[in-house]
């Protein structure tokens, strides 16, 4: 025990760990901002995972095939894909009146098995596991000019993706329309009370459309990232659940931008940590599993959390009724 703890020390001290951090985390991010701006509009975006998985996939192809390999081409297709995806959740949603979460299942599903169908289809020698045969590029390491002078901070933010970046700053992009724009006082307001936000001429479908659209294309991002950061290629089930972890970062992060993103850099805190399974002496297969432990640890806290506050509103409440009796 002390030789695993002292193992694990050794890799908190190594700076290459929180730069792996850095690296793992904007998937899981990109899909919790995205669940976020959606839940702002009351809908929950459930069928991030398949869209995450379908947009990399099509992202991909569209790299290889139309003038590849061109990643940049690959990421634009994968944010229009995802958008398409996040229409079609509000269309369903809206105008079939199919229950949402129900849409997002059948979207997981069907991201799940289309890519799993059509991928010997598309790929030379009927590759039926991954587009690896395919050349599809990676989307280019930058290192920004001033960051590698700062001391400790540099070493960690250094060498990273482009992407990577891009994700970071989408941060502030996503707290600032969401709090600073009249779409997102829209957005929010139609989230509040959809009844009152249509009594002043908004409509609440066209803002929840609009909401899932977002969600959808930074749920393609995210997908992107996948088969164009971690590796040049889509596999099956390349995203391991980062949808679903998503969701639950929104969740416990009341899907506001800031604390939305610290809890996705703890749930990447976890998933560098199994990539440093070997340094610690700890058993692959356990450290692997530490993200979704992490995960549903993290939603039943979030949950008894939640439950605390809300009995404390009630007996506020009831104290107060009290008073005016």
């Amino acid at each position: 025990m002390g030789q695993i703890l002292s193992a694990l020390f050794d890799v908190f001290k190594n700076v290459q760990f929180y730069n792996n951090v850095i690296a793992v985390t904007p998937p899981i991010l990109l899909a919790a901002l995205g669940c976020s701006i959606a839940a702002k509009a009351n809908m929950v975006n459930m069928g991030m995972e398949g869209i995450m998985l379908l947009s990399s996939f099509i992202g991909t192809l569209a790299a290889a095939y139309i003038g590849g390999p061109n990643p940049w081409l690959g990421l634009l297709v994968a944010i229009v894909v995802g958008g398409v995806l996040g229409y079609l959740v509000a269309f369903f949603n809206l105008k079939m009146k199919v229950d949402i979460i129900l849409v997002g299942i059948a979207m997981n599903l069907f991201g799940t098995g289309a890519t799993a169908f059509f991928l010997p289809l598309v790929t030379p020698n009927a590759d039926r596991s991954s587009t690896n045969s395919l050349q599809s590029g990676m989307l280019p390491n930058v290192n920004i000019p001033g960051i590698k002078n700062i001391p400790v901070l540099g070493e960690i933010l250094q060498n990273q993706n482009i992407l990577t970046y891009i994700s970071y700053l989408l941060i502030i992009v996503m707290a600032f329309l969401m709090f600073k724009t009249k779409l997102g006082l829209r957005i929010r307001a139609v989230g509040e009370n959809d009844h009152a936000a249509e009594s002043v001429g908004i409509s609440s479908d066209k803002i929840k459309t609009i909401a899932l659209i977002i969600s959808g294309c930074l749920g393609g991002i995210g997908g992107a990232f996948m088969s164009s950061v971690y590796v040049s290629y889509f596999a099956n089930g390349i995203v391991a659940g980062r949808g679903f972890i998503g969701l639950a970062a929104c969740s416990m992060g009341e899907a506001n931008p800031i604390p939305t993103a610290l809890t996705s850099i703890l749930f990447g805190f976890f998933y560098a940590l199994s990539n440093f399974a070997r340094a610690t002496g700890i058993s692959d297969n356990l450290m692997k599993m530490w993200p979704y432990l992490a995960t549903l640890i993290g939603v039943v806290l979030y949950s008894i959390n939640k439950q605390r506050k809300e009995k404390k509103r009630l007996a506020g409440l009831a104290s107060l009724e009290e008073d005016t009796k």
